[in-house]
This record gives structure tokens, sequence and C-alpha cells, in this order.
């Protein structure tokens, strides 16, 4: 079977032998159903679980809202206007308002990054601060059950009402972004974030898993240690198109955000492949490495034991972290990963983490632009020019009988085994 797999802005061709072929999937994404902002209205007058927003606050009430950093898509300038609007018709003073920028461990975002975050407008006049989870003012509101301090920003925990707002989408060990994530890492102290992110290492510590998770379980104690009175959050497409939006308790709307999110974008299989060949969705998802790797990180979750997988990623801009790199050049293991991200976390290095557990348990046969020493040598990846190259070396390792499954939106498809 002919396949055409995206390739920075264009494509290539695969060929697959019919009888080795288990299948070719794709994501069932959503198209926008209405105008993003008539979604937003109607979440925030039909909110889950809780009166609308307007008959939850008055005058001289003080207010927190906590809004996604730089590095998360959320569109932040269209979610942040009409909850505004709701606080000022129930009379509630601009003055009563703080805005928090969570940028968990992030660096505090300068004024001109604040301003294209929440719009010219709100900038002048609401009163906008960060997160700064090394040196701002941080208050314990108590301890989780594995015995975790929570450490929250001040200005949100003194807040009479508390606004989160933000996107669900699926996070590498998290398994959901959204909600009580603006918490905890959002506004949350180093040394809390970084006890937390530790059990990034755990069982259920993945992508798609929140009940059994034990970073979500985490997340969310803090969350009600803290406190939460509403929330409004959306989900996107792959094109960053809003599909959904809901307001009101945390719970009842993280449920309907992940709900959207796995109709869209989990996919069950019927078995294990022996190959899987995964492309990393095309321009502008494999400009680098590091972003490529998400769908090396899938493709991990369902092939076989010490199957193989062919990653299909042209990554013109290279690598795309010089971080990421430099703690594959200085740690040769991920056990050796482990143990330093166990000492100090750092956003970022558990990208070397996946990367290093990937090669030690796969043979990787990379498809792409980057340079061959890199490739073989740091990375640890067979080098071939094409995709039917790539599946050629992939047939010498596993045999000319095994099974191959074909992803070619890797970034955005997540596999499960059909239980």
């Amino acid at each position: 079977m002919r396949i055409e797999l995206p390739y920075g802005k264009g494509t290539l061709n695969l060929n697959v032998p019919d009888k080795n072929l288990l299948d070719v999937v794709f994501p069932k994404e959503v198209i926008q159903p209405k105008q993003p902002e008539l979604m937003i209205t109607e979440a925030l007058q039909a909110p889950l679980g809780t009166e609308p927003l307007s008959a939850m606050v008055g005058p001289g009430k003080t207010i927190a809202i906590v809004i996604d950093d730089y590095t998360r898509p959320c569109p932040t300038k269209m979610l942040l206007p009409p909850v505004l609007q709701e606080l000022k018709d129930a009379g509630v003073d601009d003055h009563d308002i703080c805005i928090i920028v969570a940028t968990g461990t992030h660096n505090p975002p300068s004024d001109d990054v604040i301003k294209e975050l929440v719009g010219d407008k709100i900038y002048r006049n609401y009163m906008v601060i960060s997160n700064d989870a090394v040196h701002a003012q941080h208050v314990n509101v108590g301890k989780t059950t594995r015995g975790n301090e929570i450490e929250i920003l001040r200005q949100y925990v003194e807040a009479d009402f508390k606004i989160l707002l933000g996107d669900i989408e699926y996070h590498y060990f998290a398994g959901y972004g959204g909600t009580r994530k603006s918490i905890l890492p959002g506004i949350s102290s180093k040394s809390t974030i970084q006890r937390n992110h530790s059990l990034l290492f755990e069982k259920y510590s993945r992508m798609g898993v929140l009940k059994e998770n034990p970073i979500h379980q985490e997340m969310n104690e803090a969350m009600h240690l803290t406190g939460c009175d509403f929330v409004l959050s959306v989900v996107q497409n792959s094109h960053h198109r809003i599909v959904g939006a809901w307001a009101g308790a945390p719970e009842l709307v993280m449920d309907a955000g992940v709900k959207l999110v796995d109709t869209m974008y989990k996919i069950e299989i019927a078995e294990s492949p022996d190959i899987v060949i995964t492309a990393a969705n095309g321009h502008p998802h494999d400009l680098n490495l590091y972003q490529a790797m998400k769908a090396l990180h899938t493709a991990c979750q369902i092939v076989k034991p010490h199957g193989v997988i062919i990653l299909v990623a042209e990554c013109p801009d290279g690598h795309g972290s010089q971080l990421y790199v430099d703690w594959l050049k200085k740690y040769k293991s991920s056990d050796e990963i482990q143990n330093a991200l166990n000492k100090n976390f750092i956003i970022g290095a558990h990208k070397a983490y996946y990367h290093r557990m990937a090669v030690e348990n796969h043979p990787v046969i990379f498809v792409s632009k980057m340079s061959t020493p890199d490739v073989e040598g740091l990375f640890r990846f067979n080098k071939e020019k094409t995709p039917d190259c790539a599946l050629a070396k992939a047939f010498e390792i596993a045999g000319n009988k095994a099974s191959v499954l074909v992803v070619p939106q890797g970034t955005t498809t997540f596999l499960t085994i059909k239980p």
C-alpha cells in the first residue's frame, strides 16, 4: 500500500506490503462548530456545577485570575475579556482583580510578553503579575497524602474568589493539561513543583492517564487545599481553533474537556505491532527534534517490546533545545537522567529522559534532514534517506513477516492497545 507521510511542508512516499500492514491510523479531529466567542459566552452562561460567575461575586470581593504562560497555546485573549466583563457586571472593581501568569518553573515573562498574552487594553487597566517559583512569596496551604508541602503564590491564596483559565490537552506525565495544573505547577514554589514532578517516573505518570496518575492526583489535592471557585477551559484542534468550551466546577469542566480530547485523538488498536512508522505531523510540528519527540514517545507506548520505531521528521532547525542536548551529552543512560532529575527537576530535561528510554528499549530509525554524526552518535538513531529505506532496514531487524502500523499524524494521535 502506498502512503503519504507529512514531512516539513510536503510529504514523503511510503510503500508497505499489504501482508505486513496492520493499519494506517489518523486522529478524528473536530472542526470548529461555531464562533469561538459564542462558545465561550454560552459556557459562561450555563456553567457546570456552579452558578454563573456574575451571581457568585459582588462589590468588595478580591479576585485572582490565573492564566497560562507563553509556553502554552491557550487563547487567553479570547477567554479573559468575557470573564472580566462578567465581573464588571457583578460590580467588582477593576482594582480588586489580580491576573496571575502561571509560569511554573519557567522564567517570569517580560512586560512585552505579558502585554502579548493579555492584550494592551487589559495590560494597561488591570494588575498583572507572574509567578516566580524561586523568588515570589508562597504560602504553605497544607500537605498532600504523599507528604508534599504545597506552597502557593500569596496573591492567589489571599484572594476572596479564585478563577482558573486555560486549555485542556494531553500532557507527557500529568496525563492531561488544564484546570488543576494552573495551580501546581502554575503558581507553586520550586520545591513544591520539584517534589510533584519527581513522580513522573512512576508507572501511571503518563499521557492520557488521569485517575491512576499520581502527578494528577497530587495536582488535584493541591487545587483543593488552595481553593478554586470557577474555571473556564477550552479544547482546541491541531490548528489551534477552539472546538469546545466549558465553565464552572473544575472537575466537571476537566471531565468534559478530557472526553472531547479523547474523542479526537485517542485511537485504540487491536494489537501491538512489530514496527511503528510515525511521522511528526509535518510543519510546524517537525521543525526540530525536541518537538518531534512527542511522536516517538507515543509510538513507544504501543510497539512490541524491543520493536522497531521509524520516526519521519524533517527537523530543519535541528535539535531545537540546547538544554535537551546538554543533558543527552552529560548523561549516557535514562537511569542517570532520572537520578539527576530527582535531585533537581528541570523542565525540558525530561525530554532527554524519554529520549534515552526510547533508544535503550527500541531500535529507532530516523528519516530527517538532520546531520548524520549527531543522529547516530549523540541521539543513537539509525539514519536512512527515505521511509522505504527505513522500512527495509526495519524488516532486516524485525524479520520480513513483521507487522507494521503507520501513524502519519504521530504528534497528535494518542495510541492505546484495546484491553
